[in-house]
């Protein structure tokens, strides 16, 4: 197994683990990435920066369509 991986590999893991979990070594070979490069972890901020603003729209979205007054 090829343990240390390129940023492109990082980015496609990320982007795997918002949609199911990953397996103990591509969570081991994405921290090792994360640990020596700069710019993949602010990709990880920026993904999570995303995820938090999709739920605040959904939420806004779901208060917006509730029943209408009296």
């Amino acid at each position: 197994m090829k343990w240390m991986i390129n940023c492109k590999e990082a980015t496609h893991l990320v982007l795997q683990g918002e949609d199911k979990a990953l397996s103990w070594s591509d969570r081991l070979r994405l921290r090792m990435h994360l640990a020596i490069c700069a710019a993949c972890p602010r990709f990880v901020r920026q993904v999570a920066v995303m995820r938090m603003a999709v739920g605040r729209w959904r939420a806004y979205r779901d208060d917006a369509d509730g029943p209408p007054g009296p």
